[in-house]
Order: structure tokens, then sequence, then C-alpha cells
């Protein structure tokens, strides 16, 4: 439990940023949470030290008596009532074998709610970048209006030619449906973020991930850790079990049991009261006895075919498990290097982005100076703030597809955020 704690103490507080907020009260999150603290509890309850059985039993007694009168002084009912205590003061056999399971169980949790978080992540990203690009696409389109309405007032002052006034009335009326469109995109781009990701609150620098284990790879591992137990349990049902217990009878009434099998290694204590009580054994020659202690050792093998079917099995699973984990280690590294090799071109382009930005802010600015020198017209200033808002829309583009690809990364990973000042 405390191992559960810790590691939700690790990975939430990257949830507490302004932008990502949202994140930590989604519902696929608040599941992974929960499925892990179930894991965790499953598993507290596998190495659980010590365990208390009740047992209790009522039966009817009908007799057929020599002479028949013998019946009268005879219990019409009996039962007992029997008080067990399992200790395990450390797994082994099968009890290892089940928490060895609930550890591996745990652990996949663990590897489900990193994953879930991390998906979560890389879509609270991925739309806060399409809300950018909505709200820069809007306002391209904006621009896209305005030039060409622009552009039809300057056909009409300078008189131009019916066919030209149409294809400048066309090219307003396709510029204005282009910003309803827009308009419509930024709204659904909105909408897509809710639950996500906070649109007030600027967006985290996203630094590259630390580079752990893959999640594919950590799965792989446990699916041959899987495969190992089951082979363990194989192998332990052709190999004898031995039983041990010692019985004392204080009374008649009552049984003080300490039992032991080579299974599990758990030590048994047991307390058994029964009505009628046990009466000393009458011999026929006169006299009696009563037993006041015993000593059992048992043995029993099984063997069958099945048994050894099972084993071949349990074997071959080794294996695939063993080769799954080749495959997954080989898939692993190439898709290491893919996403490596994806960032670096796409840095590449984001470079190029801003250079063309830098390269249409000079442009606009030339622009206007030679309109204050009277050499350019105010149709020309608008195109090269257009085309500003183009290199802009184009900058963006690349800053979100790099974001993009360093939470595949991310996911590829399994980690999250680290905890940046926005």
């Amino acid at each position: 439990m405390a191992r559960t704690l810790a590691l939700l103490l690790f990975l939430l507080p990257t949830l507490a940023q302004e932008a990502l907020s949202p994140l930590k009260d989604h519902p696929l999150a608040q599941q992974a949470k929960a499925l892990l603290q179930a894991a965790a509890k499953a598993l507290e309850a596998q190495t659980s030290p010590l365990a208390l059985n009740v047992q209790g039993n009522y039966a009817r007694l009908g007799y057929e008596c020599t002479p028949p009168s013998l019946c009268q002084g005879l219990p019409a009912t009996g039962g007992s009532l029997t008080l067990a205590l399992v200790l395990t003061p450390f797994p082994f056999g099968e009890v290892q074998d089940s928490v060895e399971r609930a550890r591996i169980a745990h652990r996949r949790a663990e590897l489900g709610y990193r994953r879930t978080l991390t998906a979560l992540q890389a879509q609270a990203v991925a739309a806060y970048g399409r809300y950018q690009l909505a709200l820069l696409g809007e306002k391209l389109a904006q621009k896209g209006a305005e030039l060409a309405r622009a552009a039809l007032e300057a056909a009409r002052k300078r008189q131009a030619n019916p066919k030209e006034l149409r294809e400048a009335e066309l090219a307003l009326k396709e510029a204005e449906n282009r910003l309803l469109e827009a308009q419509k995109n930024g709204e659904l781009a909105r909408k897509g973020a809710e639950g996500l990701v906070d649109l007030t609150q600027p967006l985290p620098e996203i630094p590259p991930p630390r580079g752990t284990t893959p999640l594919s790879l950590e799965e792989a591992r446990l699916g041959l850790l899987e495969a190992q137990i089951a082979h363990m349990s194989a192998l332990r049902t052709l190999l004898p079990e031995v039983k041990a217990s010692y019985l004392r009878y204080p009374s008649g009434n009552d049984t003080l049991a300490l039992s032991l099998s080579s299974r599990t290694l758990q030590p048994t204590l047991a307390y058994t009261r029964q009505d009628p009580a046990q009466g000393p054994t009458v011999l026929p020659g006169g006299g009696s006895y009563r037993t006041l202690e015993e000593m059992r050792l048992s043995l029993s093998l099984t063997l069958s075919p099945g048994l050894f079917a099972a084993l071949e099995a349990a074997e071959a699973q080794v294996r695939g498990a063993e080769e799954a984990l080749k495959a997954a280690e080989m898939q692993a590294r190439l898709q290491e290097e893919t996403l490596k090799n994806a960032l670096v071109a796409l840095s590449m382009a984001l470079d190029l982005a801003r250079l063309r930005r830098e390269a249409q802010e000079r442009a606009l600015a030339e622009t206007k100076r030679r309109l204050e020198l009277g050499l350019e017209s105010p149709l020309a200033l608008l195109q090269a703030e257009l085309s500003l808002l183009q290199a802009e829309l184009a900058l963006a583009q690349a800053e979100s597809d790099l974001r993009n690809k360093w939470m595949e990364l991310y996911q590829f990973y399994g980690e999250l955020l680290p905890e940046v000042i926005p």
C-alpha cells in the first residue's frame, strides 16, 4: 500500500500544472487509479501473515439399539466448532506463487495507470495545439476576408470591368465562407479540449523524456515472469506432498492440532470443541483407554500423463514468453529510433518555419516603409500581413507536430511530464 501511495504522489503532481490540471479529474484517470488501488489491496491480501478460519458442524443422529432401551441414553444431535489460525511466516510454494501473481497484477496495474495518464496527457497537448491552430486559422481567415473586401472596394473605385468585379465578389464570398468554417473549427477544438486541458492557461514546455524502459518491454517481462511461475507450479505438482500433524486431546470434548504441508509450509493451529464428547474405548476383557496425543505423517504422490503434458505446456509457454520478450526488445529499439528520427526531422522543419516567419516579418516591415513612401498600396500591406499570418500558422503547426511527437515518445516510455511552471 505504501508503494502505491508513493507512486501516486510521484505521478499526480505532474498533473497539478495549470494547463493540465483537468486531467486528474478525468474519468479514465480515476478508473486507472481505482484499478491500481484494487491491485494494491489484492497484493496486501495475499501477503497477509495470518488468517482465521471458523467452521461449525451440526448433525441429527439416529440409532438401532439392542436392547431398544439403550437408545434412550444416546444423544439425538451432535455438533462441533473449529477455530483454525493459519500462519504465513514466509511465502513458499503455492503461497509464493499467489503472492508473485498478485505482485505481477499490481505491476500491470501500475503500467496501466501510466499508460492511461500518458495517453490522456498526449491528448491534452494535442487538443491544446489544435485549439491554438484553430485560433490562428480564424485570425488568418479574418485577414483573408479583410483583404478580399479591400480588393473588391479597390476594383469598384477604379471601375473595373464586370468580370473582375464578379471575381472579386466571388473571392469575398469564399473568404467569408472560410471565416465561418474557421469559427466552427475553433468551437469544435474548444469542445474537444474540455476535460483535458485548461485553454486559458499556457501550456508548459515539454522537455525530453528521461528515457526509461519502454512500457511494451516491461509488459513483455511480466509475461515471462507469469510463464515461469506457471512452469514452477506445474513442476511442483509432480513432487510428492508431505503432511505432518500433531493432535492433542485434553478431554473428550476438546482437540488441539498443529499441522504443516510441504506445499505451502503454513503452520495451522486449530482448536475443536465437539459435543457429544468422545468417550474412552472400552476393552472386551474389561478396562478402557483414551488417546491423549497423536502424531500423523502422510505422503501423497499423483502421477498421470496429464500432469506431464501440463508441464510440457508450461515449458512451451516459457519459451514463447522468452521469444516474445526478444521480439519486444527488437520492436522497442526500432520504434525508439523511428521516433527519434522523426523528432530530428520535425525539429528541422520547425527551424525552417521560424526562418520563414522571420522572412515574412522583414517583408512586412519593408512593405510598411514602402507604403509610407507611397511606393506600395494598402492592398500590398494587407497581403504582407496575410503572408505573415500564414507563416505564423505554419510555425504553430510545426511546433504542434513536434510537441505531439514528443508526447508519442513519452507514451512509448510511459513517462509523465515533469512539474514545469508556465
